[in-house]
């Protein structure tokens, strides 16, 4: 199920100098405050995403001119993306929307995007220069732009766009909304069919005078470690896991479950699964503690539900903590109960309270969390945010989509989305992205190879 990556191939670029794209009309000239957990310090990274379309012989359209055009509708109805983020005396963010615009590259490609295998295993450094470079000093006070869009044209007529958006901005379900609004528009629409609504004082918590409580900190001494890391040599892989084997999974574990009435979702199988094999391969310590980190989505928790249309952060983060000998005597189905039960927590009026409460704690006294974190797993699931469909403006919807990050700590994260397009037998299935330790990176295979034997009979 790991699929093997693309040989590295020299991908010359042309690029046209970069260009700022302007709102197509007269936007607001205003100072807007962001919440709570849009100033989490660790929201605040580039996030980059490729979009990958095939090309359309029917179509003669020229999709740079389509999107530019649409990028400049875009900004009137999003004008803060048109802004640029700058720190307030009490060093929190905050968008000054004076309608700078948004920089805009365009880049041709003399390749095919088929001898790229439309990026599905590109490596991460080559698929970098698909999207755009936003150079930001994180320490300082200096203004930069929240968001930046590149277009590379391939010879086979195919294209790509790159996004980087800063994730101060919104969460993964914000990007989608702002991306189907963009095609939307692009496809001819006059404006986007879910209107942006702001509202960021909904999700800002009470000052008060309590300590911060730092993440981690009460297990800080206690935290597994691993023989491979700290590292920078860090490799990205690519596994596909098809329908059929999730629903072989989901039924053993409600075989072996105790708990007959309770149905897993496909998250809470395949996060217990992959927490468990990358454990193993980065053979942490059997009395150090592991941390599974869950981002549960609180849209609808809150009263009254956040409007549609609200692109800002809305998520909480919940954990799940075991010793490595405690994740691994555990069965599968055992740690998708603990899962399950971590991911309603999130959906207490309470606990949301005293999240967004403690996070203004943390931002005023800057604490961080200063232990060891080789055993610390972030799986978050993009499959659901409406990255495929409702973005076909004339090219058919995009047949693949690749995520980036650059920041060290990715190694610590992992990703589930919906599989390319590319391969209809993974029609149902997931992809899941992992980062790991090179070394670490050889035994997780040869671990899911051995789980995929014992749940699923798989020989390759």
């Amino acid at each position: 199920m790991a699929n093997q990556k693309t040989p590295i191939i020299p991908l010359l670029l042309e690029k046209k100098p970069v260009e700022l794209v302007k709102p197509s009309k007269q936007i607001p000239s205003e100072t807007l405050s962001l919440s709570t957990l849009d100033n989490d310090p660790f929201n605040e990274v580039m996030y980059a995403t490729i979009y990958v379309f095939k090309a359309n012989e029917k179509n003669l359209n020229d999709p740079v001119s389509l999107i530019r055009k649409a990028l400049s509708e875009l900004l009137v109805h999003y004008y803060p993306l048109s802004g640029k983020l700058m720190r307030e005396s009490s060093q929190k963010l905050q968008f000054v929307c004076l309608g700078e615009g948004v920089p805009f590259e365009v880049a041709t490609a003399s390749l095919d995007l088929s001898s790229l295998n439309y990026i599905e295993n590109l490596d991460d450094q080559v698929a970098s220069r698909l999207v755009p470079e936003i150079e930001i000093d994180y320490e300082s006070n200096v203004c930069y732009h929240p968001l930046a869009l590149q277009v590379t044209k391939f010879s086979c007529g195919g294209f790509t766009i790159g996004t980087a958006l800063t994730h101060a901005v919104c969460d993964g379900f914000g990007v989608a909304q702002i991306i189907h609004a963009l095609t939307e528009l692009a496809a001819g629409k006059t404006e986007p069919s879910v209107k942006p609504v702001w509202q960021r004082e909904r999700l800002v918590g009470k000052i008060d005078n309590k300590p911060a409580k730092v993440p981690g900190s009460h297990i800080a001494g206690l935290l597994a470690t691993s023989p491979y890391m700290p590292t920078t040599d860090v490799v990205t892989e690519i596994i596909n896991i098809p329908a059929g084997n999730i629903k072989r999974l989901k039924d053993s574990l409600m075989r072996e479950s105790e708990f007959l009435k309770e149905s897993f979702t496909t998250y809470e199988v395949l996060s217990s699964y992959v927490w468990k094999l990358r454990s193993r391969a980065l053979k942490l310590n059997p009395d150090g503690i592991t941390v599974l980190g869950v981002a549960v989505g609180i849209r609808h928790a809150l009263d009254p539900p956040l409007p549609q249309g609200y692109y800002g952060n809305a998520y909480i983060d919940v954990y799940v903590e075991l010793t490595v000998r405690e994740l691994e005597e555990s069965s599968i189905s055992n740690i998708a109960m603990r899962v399950k039960k971590a991911k309603k927590t999130a959906y207490e009026k309470g606990y949301i309270e005293e999240e967004l409460a403690n996070t203004e704690r943390l931002m005023r006294d800057d604490a961080i969390f200063e232990g060891v974190s080789d055993g610390l797993f972030f799986l978050t699931d993009w499959r659901n945010i409406g990255w495929f469909g409702s973005m076909d403006f004339g090219w058919n919807e995009p047949v693949n989509l690749r995520p980036l990050t650059q920041r060290e700590s990715t190694v610590h994260v992992g990703m589930i989305l919906k599989p390319s397009k590319l391969d209809p037998s993974m029609e149902g299935g997931v992809k899941v992205i992992m980062k790991l330790p090179r070394d670490a990176m050889v035994e997780f295979k040869r671990e899911m190879d051995a789980m995929n034997k014992l749940y699923f009979g798989d020989t390759n």
